[in-house]
């Protein structure tokens, strides 16, 4: 079962299974320097994917500039987050299906807002 705080933080942090498995990605060894190309070729998406994707992680405070300003690794702005990273991969390990549904459902909901939002409404 997925605690609460984990399921809490992919509602309103994981916008994407992507975005997941980069997260994934860079955890796995904190001291392993990634490049958006590299990132991209180990998820099987496309370089621009791969950019934005490690552009949302640097702004999320995820990821940070390596030796290199094209390089990142794992580094999590403060304690709080690498807690919740760390319960968010504990999550995946024990339950990615679930994990998984839910990224998806959050997705799904979003997209549905979106849709609503600009949905032309009839007057009678």
């Amino acid at each position: 079962m997925i605690s609460d705080d984990v399921r809490r933080f992919v509602l309103t942090s994981v916008p994407s299974i992507p975005y997941l498995e980069a997260i994934l990605l860079f955890k796995r060894d904190r001291s392993v320097e990634w490049s958006a190309k590299r990132v991209s070729q180990a998820l099987y998406i496309s370089e621009s994917a791969g950019a934005a994707l490690v552009d949302a992680l640097a702004s999320a405070g995820v990821i940070g500039a390596a030796s290199d300003a094209s390089l990142f690794r794992y580094s999590p702005r403060d304690a709080a987050l690498d807690e919740s990273l760390n319960a968010l991969e504990q999550a995946y390990r024990t339950d990615m299906i679930g994990v998984t549904r839910l990224v998806h459902d959050a997705t799904q909901r979003s997209a549905q807002r979106l849709a609503d939002a600009f949905r032309i409404r009839k007057d009678g």
